[in-house]
C-alpha cells in the first residue's frame, strides 16, 4: 500500500508514551487515525430504526388483535323485523274515481345481541325515512318509521300508519278498471314496498357511528289479498332485496331481515 494522506508511511507517528507522561502524570490523548472517523454513530441511527420499526409492527399487531377480539367478544349481528299485522283501514275507490288508501303495519323488532344497541329513524334527510306502497310504478301509500331505540337483548313494537291518496288521472288507461275488478273480487293486487330505514349504532350507551350515515334499504315485493275488507292482509309471493347505504356507497346484503 503506498503512503499518502490517509496511510502515512510506518513510523509517521511516536509509539505510545515516547512525549512521556503529561500533567500530572497522565498520558497525553492519543487520536485517531487520520479520516478513520467514527463508526458508533451509524450503528445508532441503525438501532433507533430497528427500535421504531419493532414498535411500529408490534402496535400494529395489538390494535388488529384488539379489534379482533372485541369483534369475537361483542359478536354483531343484525337485528330482525318481522311484520305482526298489516290491516286494510279503508282502500277504495270514491266517487270521483280517485283513490284512497289508509293502512296500517304493525312491525315487530328482535335485537339478539348482548352488546349493542340500536336506534331507528333518527336522520338528517327527510328521504332517509320512509316506507312508500307502489301499485303499477304508483305511489297508493306513504308513511314514516317512528323513532325508537331498540335496547339490547330486547324485542319492540312499533305501528306506522301509511296514507294516500291518487286522482283518476293518475292512472293509466285501464289500470284503475283492472284494480278495481282485484279488489271486487278479492284477487291479488301485486304491490311493492320501499322502506329506507336510518341506523345508529351504541355500545355501552355510546353511539359508535357518529358522523357516518347508516341507512338500510329494503325493497320487497308482494301478493296481497284483504285490501278492501278492512281486515288483516294476507300477503304472499314475497321477495325482498336488502342494500346497505353508508354515507355515499352502497353495498347490497342477503335477505337476512325477516319482514314477511
Amino acid at each position: 500500500m503506498h503512503p499518502g494522506p490517509y496511510h502515512p508511511p510506518p513510523g509517521a507517528y511516536p509509539p505510545p508514551g515516547a512525549y512521556g507522561p503529561g500533567p500530572y502524570g497522565r498520558n497525553v490523548p492519543r487520536y485517531g487515525h487520520p479520516g478513520g472517523g467514527s463508526r458508533r454513530g451509524g450503528c445508532s441511527c441503525s438501532k433507533v430504526y430497528c427500535c421504531c420499526c419493532c414498535f411500529l409492527f408490534i402496535t400494529v399487531v395489538l390494535i388488529i388483535g384488539g379489534a379482533a377480539a372485541a369483534y369475537f367478544i361483542i359478536d354483531p349481528k343484525i337485528p330482525k323485523f318481522s311484520i305482526d299485522g298489516f290491516e286494510s283501514k279503508s282502500f277504495g275507490f270514491s266517487d270521483d274515481g280517485g283513490l284512497k288508501s289508509e293502512l296500517q303495519a304493525t312491525v315487530k323488532a328482535e335485537n339478539p345481541n348482548k352488546y349493542l344497541e340500536f336506534v331507528f329513524g333518527e336522520a338528517k334527510d327527510p328521504k332517509d325515512n320512509s316506507f312508500k306502497i307502489f301499485y303499477s310504478n304508483l305511489e297508493i301509500g306513504s308513511g314514516t318509521l317512528p323513532i325508537f331505540t331498540l335496547s339490547k337483548k330486547n324485542t319492540t313494537t312499533i305501528q306506522m300508519d301509511l296514507k294516500g291518496e291518487l286522482k283518476k288521472d293518475s292512472f293509466a288507461e285501464g289500470s284503475d278498471e283492472s284494480l278495481a275488478d282485484k279488489l271486487k273480487n278479492n284477487d291479488k293486487v301485486p304491490l311493492l314496498t320501499v322502506a329506507m330505514v336510518p341506523i345508529k349504532f351504541k355500545l355501552s350507551g355510546q353511539e359508535i357511528s357518529k358522523g357516518v350515515r347508516f341507512v338500510v334499504n329494503v325493497n320487497t315485493t308482494m301478493n296481497v289479498k284483504n285490501l278492501a275488507q278492512g281486515k288483516n292482509l294476507e300477503i304472499s309471493d314475497s321477495k325482498t332485496d336488502i342494500a346497505l347505504h353508508i354515507n355515499k356507497y352502497t353495498h347490497k346484503l342477503n335477505s337476512r331481515f325477516d319482514f314477511f
